[in-house]
C-alpha cells in the first residue's frame, strides 16, 4: 500500500474542511465556531448625557462616567450559545473620565461581556432649573445619591474601534441574547434590539451603534437620557416649565454659546419626551403622510393635557397651522426690521406685527424702571403713556373711594408715581393720596389726539396701537378655526409656526460669574402685557402657567380697576407694543 498518497490525501481533506470553516459565515446558528486569539479592548465606561441642569463650569455637567480604580469584568462568552465561558478578565478604569484598556485579551471567542457593577454614590447635584426658588435661598446643590447600578455591553472583539458601555448597551444586552437564540446572527441581532428600544421610546429612525462613542451633543446622548425616565418623570413639568421652554424667546440667548446651547438642549430633550408619551398616548408614529396631524398628551396628575403636532417626522409641543401670510416691516425711524404676519378672517384682514416693537428714542424711553433687559422684555419695555406717546400734560389721572370721595392727581403727583423727578429729591407723596392710605378704584383718561381706533403712539407710520377688540377678532377668530371659546385660543399665540404670532413665554436664561445658568423673570410662566387704546383700559395681559394654576387667559382689566399700590396706575402701567396696520 502507497502510505504516502493515503497520507497526502488525508492531508487535503483537512486543508479543505478548514478552508469550509474559514468561509462559513460568522453568524450561523446565532454565532461563531471558535476563533482563538489575542485581542485589544478599550473605551469608556459610563453614561454622557446633554446639560440639562445648571451645573458649575468646571463639571463634567450631567455625565455619570465610572471614575478611577473603578472595577471592571470582561467574560468570554461562548461563540454559539453566548453564554459565559467561566474564562474571565479583570481590570481597573484608569481615570475620572471612565477609560479602560486591556491591552491582551487570550480568548477562545472574539465575543465578550463587558460588566460595571457601580456603587451608589454620596453627592451634590447642582440646583437645576426647575428648583429655582432654592436658588434664592442661597442652595447651590443639594444632596443627592446616586443609586447603585449595573453597566454592561456585549461586543465583537474584532471590531477594532473604541466602545462606550452605558445605559444603552446595557438595555441591549438581554434582547441581543433574546434574538440570538432565535438564531439571528450576531450584527441582525444587534440592528434588531437597537431598533426595538428606540421604537419603545417613539423613535423611529438609524442613530447609530449604542457603543459608538457618542458626546453630550449626540443624539443618542438624548436617548440615553430618555430611558432613565419613568413615563410619570416624563409627563412631568410639561404644562409649566416645559412649555415656558419650549415658547421662550431664542433672541436672548444668541451671543452665548453656552446659553443658546442649554435652550436648544432642553427644547430637544422636550421633543424626545412627547415622542415617548405620544408612543404610550397611542399617537401613532408621526409620518409625512400625517404632517399637520395634531394629538393630546397627558399630563401627569390632572384632566388637562397638551396639544402636540406632527411636524417634520416628529411629535412636538404645538398646533395645527392655520393659513397666514408672513411679511416684514422696516421701521424708517432706526432701520430695525420686524417680522409680520397677515390673517384673512372672511370680510376682515388684520396685519399685525409678529415681534414687539423695541423703538426708543430720547422722547420715548425703553425699559424706563428695569436694567435687566429679560425683565424688562417680560414686564413691559414702556410705560403706558411713552407707549402712546402722550405727554404727561395731557393725562388726568384721578382716584376714587367706594363713599365717593375722589382726588385729583396734580402735574407734580404725576411726574413722581411715573418717576420723572430727581430721586434725590425727598417728595411728600402723603399729599398726593390726600390723607387716605389707600383708594379703592382709578381713574385715567388721556386727551388722545386722535380716535381711538386710529391711535399711532409709538408705532411706526402706517401702524397703530391696538385696541381691545382688534385683540378679540385676533382670538375669536382663532377661536373659531381651532373650536373654542377666545379666551382658550391664547396658547396658539405662542406656536410661531402653526399661526406666525410668535408670543414668547416670560421664561429666560442667564450665567453668573462662576459659570452657572439661572432663570430670569417668571420661571414656567407666560405673562405678556400689550398696551391698548381704550380708556381705563391700558392694557391687555396674557398669562398662564404656575401663576394661573397651568391654564392659559386673557385678562383686561374692568373700568374700574382696583389699586394695589401707585405703580398700578394704568398710565404707569408697564407694557410691551405690538402693532397693527392701519
Amino acid at each position: 500500500m502507497n502510505y504516502s498518497k493515503i497520507t497526502l490525501a488525508a492531508l487535503m481533506a483537512l486543508l479543505l474542511v478548514a478552508c469550509s470553516d474559514e468561509n462559513k459565515p460568522l453568524g450561523i446558528m446565532g454565532g461563531a465556531e471558535e476563533e482563538t486569539g489575542v485581542y485589544a479592548l478599550m473605551g469608556q465606561m459610563g453614561d454622557v448625557f446633554p446639560k440639562l441642569s445648571m451645573v458649575d463650569s468646571s463639571s463634567r455637567g450631567n455625565s455619570m462616567l465610572a471614575p478611577k480604580g473603578s472595577s471592571i469584568t470582561v467574560y468570554e462568552l461562548d461563540s454559539l450559545t453566548f453564554d459565559t465561558t467561566g474564562r474571565s478578565v479583570v481590570d481597573s478604569v484608569i481615570d475620572d473620565e471612565g477609560h479602560f484598556a486591556f491591552d491582551s485579551l487570550d480568548l477562545n471567542s472574539p465575543y465578550v461581556l463587558i460588566e460595571e457593577i457601580v456603587p451608589s454614590l454620596d453627592t451634590c447635584k447642582y440646583v437645576s432649573g426647575l428648583l429655582l426658588p432654592q436658588i434664592t435661598l442661597g442652595v447651590e446643590c443639594l444632596a443627592y445619591t446616586i443609586p447603585s447600578k449595573e453597566l454592561r455591553a456585549i461586543v465583537d472583539l474584532r471590531k477594532k474601534e473604541k466602545i462606550r458601555v452605558n445605559s444603552l448597551t446595557t438595555a441591549k444586552v438581554p434582547l441581543l441574547r433574546e434574538y440570538i437564540a432565535e438564531g439571528k446572527t450576531f450584527a441582525e441581532a444587534n440592528q434588531m434590539a437597537e431598533r426595538k428600544i428606540l421604537e419603545n421610546f417613539g423613535i423611529y429612525k438609524n442613530l447609530g451603534s449604542f457603543e459608538k462613542m457618542f458626546d453630550e451633543n449626540s443624539e443618542l446622548s438624548y436617548v440615553n437620557k430618555l430611558i432613565q425616565y419613568t413615563e410619570k418623570d416624563a409627563r412631568k413639568g410639561l404644562d409649566w416649565f416645559d412649555a415656558a421652554y419650549h415658547y421662550a424667546s431664542p433672541e436672548e440667548f444668541m451671543g452665548n454659546v453656552q446659553l443658546e446651547r442649554y435652550l436648544l438642549n432642553l427644547k430637544k430633550m422636550i421633543d424626545y419626551r412627547i415622542g415617548f408619551l405620544a408612543k404610550i398616548d397611542g399617537l401613532g408614529r408621526c409620518t409625512e403622510a400625517r404632517e399637520n396631524d395634531v394629538g393630546e398628551i397627558g399630563i401627569l396628575n390632572s384632566e388637562n393635557s397638551v396639544s402636540v403636532v406632527c411636524r417634520s417626522g416628529r411629535w412636538t409641543m404645538g398646533f395645527k397651522t392655520v393659513e397666514y401670510t408672513k411679511g416684514s416691516l422696516v421701521d424708517n425711524r432706526d432701520g430695525k426690521s420686524y417680522k409680520t404676519v397677515t390673517y384673512n378672517w372672511g370680510g376682515v384682514t388684520q396685519t399685525w406685527m409678529a415681534e414687539d416693537l423695541i423703538y426708543s428714542d430720547s422722547a420715548h424711553a425703553l425699559c424706563q424702571t428695569r436694567s435687566n433687559a429679560s425683565l424688562c422684555r417680560i414686564y413691559g419695555r414702556y410705560l403706558w403713556w411713552n407707549a402712546m406717546d402722550v405727554s404727561m400734560e395731557d393725562l388726568n389721572i384721578y382716584w376714587v373711594s367706594l363713599r365717593g370721595d375722589t382726588v385729583y392727581l396734580n402735574l407734580e403727583c404725576r411726574k413722581a408715581f411715573a418717576g420723572l423727578l430727581d430721586s434725590t429729591n425727598e417728595f411728600d407723596y402723603d399729599a398726593c393720596y390726600a390723607g387716605r392710605t389707600s383708594w379703592d378704584y382709578d381713574y385715567a383718561n388721556a386727551e388722545l389726539q386722535s380716535t381711538l381706533n386710529m391711535h399711532q403712539g409709538i408705532c411706526p407710520d402706517g401702524w397703530r396701537i391696538p385696541t381691545t377688540n382688534d385683540w378679540k377678532t385676533l382670538l375669536q377668530n382663532l377661536g373659531s378655526l381651532y373650536g373654542v371659546d377666545y379666551v382658550k385660543a391664547v396658547p396658539v399665540l405662542y406656536d410661531e409656526t402653526a399661526t406666525g404670532f410668535g408670543l414668547k413665554s416670560s421664561s429666560g436664561l442667564a450665567m453668573d460669574d462662576n459659570g452657572r445658568i439661572y432663570v430670569t423673570g417668571r420661571m414656567g410662566d407666560f405673562y405678556n402685557h400689550f398696551a391698548v387704546t381704550d380708556l381705563h383700559l391700558s392694557k391687555v395681559a396674557f398669562f398662564g402657567g404656575f401663576s394661573s394654576g397651568s391654564g392659559f387667559g386673557f385678562r383686561m382689566p374692568t373700568e374700574y380697576q382696583y389699586s394695589e399700590g401707585a405703580y398700578d396706575i394704568p398710565p404707569f402701567n408697564e407694557v410691551n407694543v405690538r402693532c397693527i396696520k392701519n
